[in-house]
């Protein structure tokens, strides 16, 4: 039996150096960490963050890695954990096809284990979190049927095991056992976003944590599946329905990188709420009122529908049930204009208006729709008018998609309005700093630059 091909792929991890990566990704991967910052900064003192760090402090162990915005250090894995929760918790992070949260796990991922080694230059960062963001990506195009897994720990464990090997100097036997141990780290169910519990941000710590422990594992000689691919037992096999696309997993290796495929948000909701979001903001923008709706239809295809078109229903974290709806997003946008994070705060979340607003807003299911095809996010809103009249926009995707892009100053935007959300502020000095190392990164010296202004 040849050698499975994850073996290619850890070979390809380990000889891959700043200087054979196209800049045009390390540009992206730029945008990708300072909205990842931006969204930890913001989501510090979301619901369950700041258990999960007393719980984490309670751990304790080696002071290797800071736990962001709360201070204190713990083991890297403990560190990455806490700083990924927050970096989700408002759901505003960037993603993927398929609902990956990518960057929330490799951001912290690398900021952890740099700061473990002592520090690391700008340029071996970049090279791990584009490597990282490279290989989660190609499994996770390559997987044509998760079948209600959540790829964020299903398949995004392998690109933090990636920057963290990557990071730690793993050889090429190394990274394959890590990338074989982090096979048996999958989990994780889309089940917690339609229940609106914390787990959901809880999994994207998860594939923090794991991720370091795979590469540590396998550093100390702990050898992981060989066969990830091609065995009887293998991904595919067990997470996509043996329903795959292989050839991605190699395909362009070195030459093109799946960062180029990340989908930036504009609104703080799931994504797939952000095709209706534009719709809504679009039709606003041109003068429809609330006062003038008799209902909405919006007719999505069955990944969404099955994601965020069940009835919107206050649970025990409404921030979630809100970020998870297509329902309250939808109505939130014909009311505030603009979604902004404080909408998906409890005190409008409540509100009796756009309660009521959300009673008009009526969720249909296409199944024309392919949920593996390219429009598999198209979203048709028809609005019916107090007047008889009727409003129709269909849309494929949402600005911030790779097909419909932002840039750099774009997510410096976004970013300055994720650090002026938290009660609780960082100094303006700290804050802009930040931007100016993110944008010069493969130019520091030592990443551990960063990590006395992402805390109090």
């Amino acid at each position: 039996m040849a050698d499975d091909i994850f073996k290619t792929l850890a070979s390809h991890i380990v000889r891959t150096s700043y200087d054979n990566i196209p800049a045009i990704y390390l540009k992206t991967t730029k945008m990708n960490i300072l909205d990842s910052i931006g969204t930890m900064i913001a989501g510090f003192c979301a619901a369950g963050c700041q258990p999960i760090v007393e719980l984490v402090k309670e751990w304790g162990g080696k002071p290797e890695s800071t736990v962001m915005m709360y201070g204190g250090k713990l083991p890297a894995h403990s560190a990455a954990l806490a700083n990924a929760v927050m970096a989700r918790a408002l759901d505003f992070d960037d993603a993927e096809e398929n609902g990956m949260h990518p960057s929330a796990a490799l951001m912290p991922v690398a900021f952890a284990v740099a700061e473990s080694l002592g520090g690391v230059s700008g340029k071996a960062f970049l090279t791990a979190v584009t490597l990282g963001a490279d290989v989660a990506g190609r499994i996770n195009f390559a997987t044509l049927d998760y079948h209600g897994f959540d790829p964020t720990l299903t398949c995004i464990i392998f690109g933090t095991t990636t920057v963290a090997g990557k990071l730690l100097g793993l050889n090429e036997e190394q990274m394959w056992s890590a990338l074989g141990l982090a096979f048996n780290e999958c989990s994780g169910t889309f089940q917690s976003n339609i229940d609106g519990v914390l787990s959901v941000r809880l999994n994207q710590g998860l594939a923090a944590c794991e991720g370091i422990m795979c590469a540590q594992f396998a550093k100390r000689g702990i050898t992981g599946v060989r066969n990830i691919e091609q065995g009887v037992y293998g991904y595919f096999h067990l997470y996509s329905n043996d329903k795959a696309d292989r050839e991605l997993l190699t395909k362009d290796l070195g030459d093109f990188y799946y960062g180029a495929k990340t989908i930036f948000k504009r609104w703080p909701s799931c994504g797939a709420t952000l095709t209706a979001s534009d719709i809504m903001v679009e039709l606003v923008e041109e003068g429809l009122n609330p006062e003038d709706v008799e209902d909405i239809s919006v007719t999505v295809g069955q990944f969404t529908y099955n994601l965020v078109g069940h009835p919107f229903k206050v649970g025990p974290n409404p921030p979630v049930d809100a970020q998870f709806s297509l329902q309250y997003t939808v109505a939130n946008a014909l009311l505030q204009k603009t979604p902004k994070l404080i909408h998906f705060t409890n005190e409008y979340i409540l509100d009796d208006e756009v309660q009521n607003l959300i009673k008009k807003v009526n969720i249909i299911l296409d199944p024309m729709i392919s949920v593996a095809g390219k429009d598999y996010l198209k979203t048709t809103i028809d609005v019916n008018l107090t007047n008889g009249k009727k409003l129709s926009r269909t849309e494929l995707v949402f600005k911030g998609y790779p097909d419909n892009p932002i840039f750099m100053d774009d997510v410096i935007m976004k970013y300055r309005d994720n650090i002026s959300f938290p009660p609780k502020r960082l100094p303006s000095e700290k804050t802009e700093r930040i931007i100016g190392l993110v944008n010069a990164l493969e130019s520091v010296e030592n990443t551990n630059e960063f990590i006395p202004l992402i805390q109090f």
